[in-house]
């Protein structure tokens, strides 16, 4: 009897007005989707080759004096991801220039964003779309399912038959799920096949798989207001305060709660302020230079002539390796809290399931703020990998007092750093990588279990309401 309840739902959806119309604007918005982020693509590809072969012909110029490569500040530029096709994440607003050499980091910056202004607009991505125009969809197609039935007196009939209202309810549900992922297939294979005609980028085996999980994701999702429309239908005895009552819980859930993210994330915490940051720096060199004398003896004297009796190196060394430490610990004390109450706003918005759709998303096609986590976590890699190549080569220099600190005036004169050349095509070069497959769902796992905790309850809430509704 399921099957033919389904049957019955999806011929009806399919024959009615609003499909159309539905049909017609969910194409419409992936096919502009595709475009906008093909145009987008060619462009920040083009500047992120531009600026990685740049560094790179600077790095192998350092390759004359192996100390000029510890000294030389690389700039990495986040690459552009062909997953932010499916979600942005809102990384034109993220940091995507990281300066750096093996002793210390620069803060993040973001460079580089052509026209600011656009930067005020939200990106038309795979999520945007489902997140917003087709959760209210299933809400459309929903209001009336139970109630609208009853006020036509067709659900007088159909029950009059002796049918579990369990199977009417799975068999309307499952109506509306074929009925919603028609426009969204459709609209799916309309955008890839322009990104794919474009010749961008190659979508390979991993970047197919993401896609996969982000589709199912996205029914999960839509699962959750297909359910909350049944569930409130079969509360209420009109259609018409059915959409009433559903369009008040979709403002708040798709509109309300994920704007008021960035208001809690300002309230909940004073800013970190840069001024602050660089007063800090400054307490932090000025402690270190005073109390010289606890790295050891003449720790803070200097004199051109290493052989001099004033001059301590290994003692200089730690002195300035002490001072580029605590800097760089001030540093990402500062960055740490700057994403962390970047956090707090997203992690107490979690009651919208809108909120917890776009983060489990952005971790799996590895965008926005996750994007950034990483990043910065595979660039401290490479400086320990940089780092540790820089001590091999210079352990082979006899000449080399084998003191790896942040003087220029040392490594100069001194020659605490091996002055010999070496070959570039073994100087270790930053490649950043994508995370695999299950990393990424091991960190998604939590919001996957969360929209599947709220289809669970409007599951629940639909099925007994129905169960007790009264269809005379």
């Amino acid at each position: 009897m399921i099957r033919q309840i389904i049957h019955k739902e999806l011929l009806e959806n399919l024959l009615s007005f609003r499909f159309i119309l539905s049909l017609v604007l969910i194409i419409l918005l992936f096919a502009v989707s595709g475009f906008v982020f093909v145009s987008k693509y060619k462009q920040q590809s083009r500047d992120y080759w531009e600026k990685t072969n740049e560094n790179a012909e600077e790095l192998s110029r350092q390759t004359r004096q192996l100390y000029r490569i510890a000294f030389y500040k690389q700039s990495i530029w986040r690459e552009p991801k062909l997953l932010a096709l499916c979600t942005e994440g809102f990384e034109k607003s993220l940091p995507n220039c990281f300066t750096f050499n093996i002793f210390d980091s620069d803060l993040p910056k973001v460079k580089g964003q052509g026209n600011f202004t656009l930067s005020n607009f939200s990106s038309i991505d795979w999520v945007f779309i489902v997140s917003v125009i087709l959760s209210f969809l299933a809400l459309v197609f929903t209001y009336d399912s139970i109630s609208g039935e009853k006020e036509a007196g067709t659900m007088r009939q159909m029950l009059a038959n002796t049918i579990p209202r369990h199977q009417v309810l799975v068999g309307k549900y499952i109506g509306v799920v074929l009925t919603i992922g028609i426009p969204l297939f459709i609209g799916l294979l309309v955008s890839l096949i322009i990104v794919v005609a474009s010749n961008v980028a190659v979508i390979n085996a991993l970047d197919w798989s993401k896609i996969l999980i982000i589709v199912l994701i996205s029914f999960l999702y839509l699962s959750i207001f297909i359910l909350m429309g049944m569930f409130v239908s079969s509360r209420t005895a009109y259609p018409a305060n059915s959409m009433v009552m559903l369009l008040l819980v979709w403002v708040v859930l798709v509109i309300l709660i994920p704007s008021f993210g960035r208001i809690i994330s300002e309230v909940s915490g004073e800013a970190p302020n840069p001024a602050e940051l660089e007063r800090r720096l400054a307490e932090i060199r000025t402690d270190v230079w005073s109390n010289s004398e606890r790295y050891g003896e003449r720790a803070g004297n200097w004199a051109p002539n290493v052989n001099h009796p004033m001059n301590n190196p290994p003692a200089r060394a730690r002195l300035w390796n002490a001072s580029a430490n605590a800097q760089n610990k001030a540093r990402e004390d500062y960055h740490n809290k700057m994403m962390a109450q970047a956090l707090v706003g997203r992690n107490l918005t979690c009651y919208s399931p809108t909120v917890i759709y776009q983060r489990a998303s952005e971790t799996i096609a590895s965008t926005g703020i996750n994007h950034i986590v990483s990043l910065q976590s595979q660039i401290k890699e490479y400086q320990a990998e940089l780092r540790e190549y820089i001590r091999g080569e210079d352990a082979k220099d006899p000449l080399s007092l084998h003191l790896i600190f942040p003087e220029t005036n040392s490594v100069s004169a001194w020659r605490t750093i091996s002055h010999n050349p070496v070959d570039f095509a073994n100087v270790p070069k930053f490649q950043e990588r994508d995370l695999a497959l299950g990393q990424s769902l091991k960190l998604a796992v939590w919001d996957i279990g969360l929209l599947a905790l709220f289809n669970l309850a409007f599951f629940a809430g639909a099925f007994v309401s129905f169960l007790r509704y009264d269809v005379r």
